[in-house]
């Protein structure tokens, strides 16, 4: 199932899609390839939410955290929001004191990803990011793809990258 999440400041639309299987429901937009949030079953049968989410896209916009977003480049703190590769020094924005959180203030989380495919239990999304987007060298395309496998019971988020150079 795919809905309306929400008109974004810039006028975008994003979408909410949802994925089930054995027991488990994850909704998820394509406003950061965010988890919205991830509903599964206890001992009992009890259906709870397990994930800390907003009902709208404008909350994920306007939220300095990153509930449940993919982030960047990076995640985590790059201090003094530089770092080398081979004999050169790239810089980054800094946007936590002197230190580069989450690939700053222009971070995936903040992004509308293109929808991959989208199937009763997997949802994937693609970005491509431009060579020195966030302060990182080389071209790159980004995908996250949610699964639930339900012979596990579990949900799967799986993270590929492939860049022109090295970065």
């Amino acid at each position: 199932m795919r809905k309306a999440f929400g008109t974004l400041p810039n006028g975008q639309q994003a979408t909410l899609y949802t994925i089930s299987a054995g027991g488990i429901t994850a909704r998820v937009t394509d406003y950061g390839a965010t988890l919205v949030s991830l509903l599964v079953p206890d001992k009992e049968g009890n259906v709870a939410d397990v994930v800390l989410g907003y009902d709208d896209v404008n909350a994920y916009a306007t939220s300095e955290g990153y509930l449940g977003s993919t982030v960047g480049r990076n995640c985590n703190r790059v201090g003094n929001a530089s770092f080398p590769i081979g004999e050169k020094v790239y810089h980054m924005t800094p946007n936590e004191g002197p230190h580069n959180l989450h690939s700053g203030p222009s971070g995936y989380s903040h992004r509308l990803w293109e929808l991959e495919y989208h199937r009763e239990s997997a949802v994937s999304f693609r970005l491509q990011s431009p060579h020195m987007d966030q302060g990182f060298p080389g071209n790159a395309v980004i995908r996250v793809t949610y699964s639930i496998d339900s012979l596990l019971h579990q949900l799967n988020i799986t993270y590929d990258a492939v860049s022109d150079r090295e970065t």
